[in-house]
């Protein structure tokens, strides 16, 4: 019985572990955020009165997050009811707290191909789990540091091979592309998208 109960218990300390992590860098991104807001004076608040009518409110939770050092971003698809912060590479360990940007692809909203990594679920969350899920024509919100909002709708998808490296191909277009694992992690799910919207 003691056996059976501890099993059981495992994965739900590892899925509160991942969920913490995630949810401190998100609280960390958005204090630093503030700060820098708050350091900046007056300037700052003539540079949010100038790009009023450009850029798009976000809430203080979400500026917070984007505040901290490890994070680049926030992304948000509402058709999976996903939302995680963006760090900067993609080594297992950043990928146990949110989604990888590879390092050696196009920033967010930049022209190029951004490319995004995340599990395909975990025991310390989600993810990427439903990937799948996402039809033609949905929407991929991401939020940069700057508060700076980038939608990108998908367009296809595809599975490759796992070392396939034409999924960070550049061009001259401003692109996104959703990478994780598939078939037990012996090939890759990828989601290619076109940027459909800066704010």
């Amino acid at each position: 019985m003691y056996w059976q109960m501890h099993t059981m218990s495992v994965p739900l300390f590892y899925h509160f572990y991942g969920n913490h992590k995630t949810n401190e860098l998100i609280e960390q991104f958005e204090q630093n955020v503030e700060q820098e807001h708050k350091e900046d004076g007056k300037k700052e608040e003539e540079r949010e009165t100038e790009a009023a009518d450009t850029k798009a409110p976000i809430s203080e939770e979400d500026a917070a997050l984007l505040s901290s050092g490890d994070v680049i971003g926030l992304i948000e698809i509402e058709a999976l009811e996903l939302k995680y912060p963006v760090v900067e590479g993609a080594d297992s360990k950043l990928l146990t707290y949110g989604i990888g940007h590879i390092s050696d692809t196009a920033a967010i909203g930049s022209i190029g191909n951004c490319v995004l990594a995340g599990h395909r679920g975990s025991r310390y969350g989600t993810y990427f789990k439903y990937l799948n899920k996402l039809s033609e024509g949905d929407t991929v919100k991401i939020t940069d540091k700057d508060g700076n909002i980038h939608q990108y709708e998908v367009v296809s998808w595809e599975v490759v091979g796992p070392y396939d490296n034409s999924v960070k191909a550049q061009g001259e277009e401003t692109e996104l592309t959703l990478l994780t694992c598939e078939n037990s992690g012996t090939m890759r799910l990828i989601y290619h998208c076109i940027y459909k919207e800066g704010e």
